[in-house]
This record gives C-alpha cells, structure tokens and sequence, in this order.
C-alpha cells in the first residue's frame, strides 16, 4: 500500500470517528436539555414522575461526560510500517 492511500485511509477514519464524536454529543447533550427543562418544569406531587426524570437528567449528564473519553482516550492500533 502506498504512503498516500495509507494517509488518505487514516484521514477517513479520523474524520468519521470526529463525526461520530459530534453526533453522539449533541444527541447527549439535546437529551440533558430536554431532561432538564422536564425536571424544572414537572410538578412535584408525582414523586414517580419527578424521580425518573431525575434519573434521567444524571444519567445524560454522565453520558456528556464519557462520550469524549470513550471517544478519544483509547488510541487506535496502526498497522506496521513496511
């Protein structure tokens, strides 16, 4: 394989994971704003209602926070250079 089909293969692979990043943050991100307008906005007298969207709202939250690190902590395995 030539060096330029190799960096044009690399490239690609980073531009879809930086895609995928963006994507799967901003679904995150939009479903902790639905989840936290829910939360302020529900009324308390349904504790069942109220505690699952808390759950929710946390766990959106912690999904902003892992997606980058599930994204960009582990690094790729290249190939060997021949």
């Amino acid at each position: 394989m030539s060096d330029q089909s190799a960096n044009s293969g690399l490239l690609l692979r980073r531009r879809n994971k930086v895609v995928g990043f963006i994507v799967a943050e901003a679904v995150a991100i939009g479903l902790l704003l639905i989840a936290g307008s829910f939360a302020l906005l529900v009324r308390r007298s349904d504790s069942t209602l109220a505690f699952s969207i808390n759950i929710l709202t946390i766990t959106a939250a912690a999904a902003v926070a892992v997606i980058p690190i599930a994204f960009f902590a582990v690094a790729p395995i290249l190939p060997r250079r021949r």
